[in-house]
């Protein structure tokens, strides 16, 4: 009888989340790490201006268009981090809604059994005109705050992929990866970034300064 109980207590659960994924009045989706929508819910298509089942299976760009940019960085982000990233602002023409639109997006980790993230949620509140006290976005802000590969780091460091990559390994260079293994997409945060070549010059200076001491 408990074990029935149980059964019937998840399916209820399960029916419980699926009519809040479907009446939210927020727009919710989910993203494998393809960045592939794999849900949507009805507001957030009507919101997208495409239907729901146009969604499925496509990439976010192909949805967002031009301004997907710091939308797939933020997934990326909660891939490699597995910690959400709330209220990041998208603002622009979509492909099926030229007018444009203003969101603010937030993005929470998803993972298995195992404790890996395999798959991020978003919450979507678009904002109507009059809620628009301050003027639109341009994504800049967090876009230009992320380097999103080894040539990028290397570029931002002034120096060359081979280093920062080694730099990674022996000296923890804040490097973070989509997804573990070699080949994944990378990215770097330029606070992160430059935080650690702060905490490296002051190690470097401290080495040189008991150096000096030991000779004199």
């Amino acid at each position: 009888m408990p074990r029935k109980a149980n059964w019937e207590e998840l399916i209820r659960s399960e029916r419980m989340g699926a009519e809040f994924f479907k009446d939210s009045m927020v727009g919710l989706a989910i993203f494998d790490e393809r960045l592939y929508y794999q849900m949507v819910n009805p507001y957030l298509a009507a919101s997208n201006g495409t239907p729901i089942e146009s969604h499925m299976g496509k990439h976010v760009r192909e949805i967002l268009g031009s301004v997907s940019l710091p939308v797939e960085l933020a997934i990326q982000q909660v891939f490699a981090t597995g910690q959400p990233v709330l209220n990041c602002e998208v603002a622009g023409p979509l492909p099926t809604k030229p007018g444009g639109g203003h969101w603010v997006d937030s993005f929470f980790p998803i993972a298995d059994s195992s404790g890996r993230v395999r798959r991020v949620g978003a919450v979507v509140v678009e904002l109507e005109k009059e809620q628009r006290l301050e003027p639109v976005p341009d994504n800049s802000a967090f876009v230009n705050h992320v380097l999103r590969s080894w040539k990028g780091i290397a570029q931002y460091m002034g120096t060359c992929v081979k280093t920062v990559q080694r730099w990674e390994r022996t000296y923890d260079l804040p490097v973070r990866r989509v997804q573990p293994g070699k080949g994944s997409v990378v990215l770097a945060f330029k606070n992160e970034v430059d935080q650690w070549l702060l905490n490296r010059t002051r190690e470097l200076n401290v080495t040189e300064t008991q150096k000096s001491r030991r000779f004199r």
